[in-house]
């Protein structure tokens, strides 16, 4: 799954957001070709975030050419992967995405993919509906005192 093989290259915590370029293909296991750290934190102002995600679509797959007097049909699908904490239910983080890809303009070789939710208790897609407990992101860490015991006196 395109998901798992995401988060087993890039290791997320909660506030990242990944780009993944995907082949695309008639075929049910879509290679994973190439995937990024698009940000990490509080999201950026919409217009930056738009920013981003047209320069990261640029750099991995360059313009869509001109070839024989039409443009070449994309071969790459372009998904995003957006960590948080909480309920897999997909709210404004990933609309927030949604929209900033919606107006990136990024002319490349790739379409558009859903954005992706992941979260310690699953993910899910906003636009296919798709879910599933695992991949998830890793529990956060509990950190456990540890006191030596007290020798008691008789």
């Amino acid at each position: 799954m395109i998901i798992d093989e995401a988060l087993r290259r890039r290791r997320p915590r909660p506030g990242d957001v990944l780009v993944a370029l995907v082949q695309s293909g008639d075929e049910p296991d879509q290679a994973l070709v190439d995937i990024a750290r698009l940000h990490r934190g509080e999201r950026p102002r919409r217009y930056e975030a738009s920013d981003l995600l047209r320069a990261q679509a640029e750099a991995m797959v360059g313009r869509r050419p001109w070839v024989d007097g039409g443009w070449m049909p994309p071969r790459h699908v372009l998904v995003t992967v957006v960590c948080r904490l909480g309920r897999v239910v997909p709210g404004p983080e990933e609309l927030f995405w949604l929209l900033a890809w919606r107006y990136s303009n990024h002319l490349t070789a790739a379409f558009n993919g859903d954005v992706y939710l992941v979260t310690e208790h699953g993910w899910t897609g906003c636009a296919d509906h798709r879910a599933g407990f695992t991949p998830a992101l890793s529990p956060r860490p509990r950190h456990l005192s540890v006191q030596r015991p007290v020798a008691q006196e008789p």
